[in-house]
């Protein structure tokens, strides 16, 4: 590094030598001037880094020499160069302030030793470089200021800062291009008062946090000059000095456009989704790893799992067995569409339950599958109907039998048995073939209470209803099977609910149908068991099937009925027979006709009533029948 030069300026010869000794000691370059005239000269040729001035000089005094020096604009480059006046004058005759203030480094009074000049000089030209370091530190803040104010005022997102109260000092250009608004309509404002009041609380607790901090982002809405809502996307970072917080600096996107198109794709999502949820058939959703990825509301109903017990399991979780396969494509055949199938599944508590489905391949905007979408809907409804209809068609046609056996057999039975009858007044009464038209006459007599039955389908009588109390009606059915209920080992139980309404039925046709079904219990129950009726005050509505064999829809509003259950602990019925044992000539039984149990469900039905059979899992057989409080 070159060293600094020093020029002393002193008319002093001896000033002079000693100057010269005392400054190339200290390694600096030494240049002397004996006149204000030549150390002009010299300053511009020689441009020394500091000045060393004698007060009292011949021609122009120091005091002038330094004025000069400052002000006069051809000697400009130098008014920073530092300058040391030296005097023999006492303090008190010279303004010293004056000098300082128009840039006087340093003020030294003779005689002074070696030493103290040096440690002088050398301080002025530490101070000088320090000085110099300052300014040029100064000039550069002062560039990157404009630098960064330049950035900040066009940067695309609004910034801003707040006072340490949350008070906005300062906004960005930002501030009119997207709301419109001039940053005075902004400044010396609270942020929580320019947003709109549903967000104030939350601007006023994340300043809070940031005042103790804490970065905040937070979104926050604030009205533009159209009175529209802004979406800002907001970061809060605190502004520091030393430990303490003093205020905040705030960047805020502007969301709104990405927020609109958000919300209008939560909002088709959430019409879609409640469409679907919606939707009367269940809907289920597999990815290719057989994991459920969507099941919606009737799903749940029909196979009695919730959505969160399902989601992410596997498909084999909730299907028992193999039904799984069923209802999914084979391997070999994805992207393939299957429509109309029908199945039975278990449903979770298991029970069985028919459902007609449909699989269709589910796949992304590129035409690549990503798992199988499976419709489904219980049908059990659909089949019990069909069953009816079945049910229906046979009693029709039943009804048809009967009418033609009733005009072709009836007669010549008639004919049999007056002919027996004659016979048999005319055998002896110890005769032995006496017994034979016995026999004959109770076989006739079986077949003509066959016919009657028949007659019951061919032309049934319609019910004549009143009010009966359904204990009186059991309590008649009572007497009349009291021998076989007593000597059956069988606990007979009955329980009504208190004020148990009366039914509007016909009482013989009634009774016909509790002695069938109590009957039939005895029958299922030889070696004794339990025989229960209970009876209560129920809403509901049946469905009803017309004399054609059509369904149709029971009353908007639910109807009163009794209901009535006949439970029994005995064989139970085979689950493969509950569906048929309505059926007309369907029986277990070796001697039986099959027309009891098909007698009992034409009579409920013709009442405008419901009949139904159930085995729980102890094997007990529960017949429920609903019998009308009103027409």
């Amino acid at each position: 590094m070159a060293s600094k030069k020093i020029m002393l300026v002193d008319d002093d010869p001896d000033m002079q030598n000693i100057g010269r000794i005392i400054i190339q000691k200290a390694k600096y370059d030494y240049i002397c001037a004996s006149t204000s005239e030549e150390a002009f000269e010299k300053l511009l040729a020689e441009k020394p880094d500091l000045i060393i001035l004698d007060f009292m000089m011949p021609q122009m005094s120091g005091d002038k020499f330094f004025q000069e020096l400052t002000s006069n604009t051809k000697y400009a480059e130098f008014r920073k160069t530092p300058v040391i006046m030296l005097t023999a004058r006492s303090e008190d005759n010279i303004d010293q302030d004056a000098l300082f203030e128009k840039g006087l480094a340093a003020f030294l009074i003779k005689p002074f030793g070696h030493r103290e000049l040096i440690n002088v000089i050398q301080n002025v030209i530490k101070m000088s470089e320090i000085r110099d370091r300052n300014v040029a530190l100064q000039e550069e803040i002062e560039r990157t200021r404009y630098k960064y104010r330049d950035l900040i005022e066009n940067a695309n997102d609004l910034i801003f800062t707040l006072d340490d109260q949350g008070k906005v000092i300062f906004v960005n250009k930002q501030l009119a291009k997207l709301t419109g608004l001039d940053s005075r309509e902004w400044l010396e404002h609270f942020l929580a008062d320019l947003v709109i009041p549903q967000d104030k609380l939350t601007v006023e607790d994340a300043i809070s946090r940031c005042r103790k901090g804490a970065g905040q982002q937070f979104q926050m809405r604030a009205r533009d000059s159209d009175n529209s809502t802004k979406y800002f996307a907001t970061n809060l970072n605190p502004l520091r000095d030393s430990d303490s917080v003093t205020g905040m600096v705030g960047i805020a996107r502007d969301v709104t456009e990405k927020y609109q198109l958000e919300l209008r794709i939560a909002d088709l999502e959430s019409f879609t989704e409640s469409i679907i949820r919606s939707i009367s058939s269940g809907l289920i959703t597999i990815d290719r790893n057989r994991k459920i990825t969507f099941f919606n509301s009737a799903a749940e109903e029909i196979l009695g799992y919730s959505s969160k017990d399902v989601l992410d399991h596997c498909i084999d979780d909730i299907f028992a067995d193999d039904e799984a396969k069923i209802v999914l494509p084979p391997e070999n055949g994805k992207g393939r569409i299957i429509l109309s199938q029908e199945a039975v599944i278990t449903q979770r508590d298991g029970r069985k339950v028919h459902i007609g489905f449909s699989h269709t391949p589910w796949l992304d905007n590129e035409n690549s599958q990503l798992g199988t979408i499976i419709t489904f809907r219980d049908i059990s409804t659909t089949k019990q109907i069909q069953i009816e209809m079945i049910r229906m068609d046979r009693l029709a046609s039943l009804g048809v039998l009967a009418a033609g056996i009733a005009h072709e057999i009836r007669n010549p039975l008639a004919g049999i048995k007056t002919i027996v009858q004659t016979l048999e007044e005319e055998v002896e009464a110890d005769h032995s073939h006496r017994e034979y038209l016995q026999r004959i006459l109770r076989q006739v007599n079986r077949l003509d209470e066959l016919l009657k039955a028949f007659f019951s389908y061919a032309r049934p009588r319609p019910p004549i209803r009143k009010r009966h109390q359904i204990p009186d009606i059991l309590h008649e059915v009572a007497v009349l099977l009291g021998k076989r209920l007593s000597t059956g080992k069988i606990t007979f139980t009955e329980h009504y609910e208190k004020n148990l309404k009366p039914v509007y039925v016909d009482l013989n046709q009634i009774l016909q149908v509790f002695l069938n079904l109590i009957i039939n219990a005895l029958d299922a129950m030889p070696n004794g068991g339990e025989l229960t009726i209970t009876a209560r005050n129920v809403k509901a509505n049946p469905s009803f099937m017309d004399r054609r064999g059509k369904a149709y829809k029971g009353p908007r509003d639910e109807v009163s009925f009794v209901e009535v259950n006949i439970t029994d602990s005995g064989v139970g019925i085979r689950p493969e027979h509950v569906e048929s044992i309505f059926d007309p000539f369907f029986t277990t039984k070796p001697q039986g006709t099959g027309l009891g149990l098909s007698i009992v469900y034409r009579i409920v039905e013709e009442h405008g009533g419901e009949i139904k059979v159930t085995n729980d899992v102890e094997n007990k057989t529960n017949f429920r029948l609903l019998l009308p409080m009103e027409e």
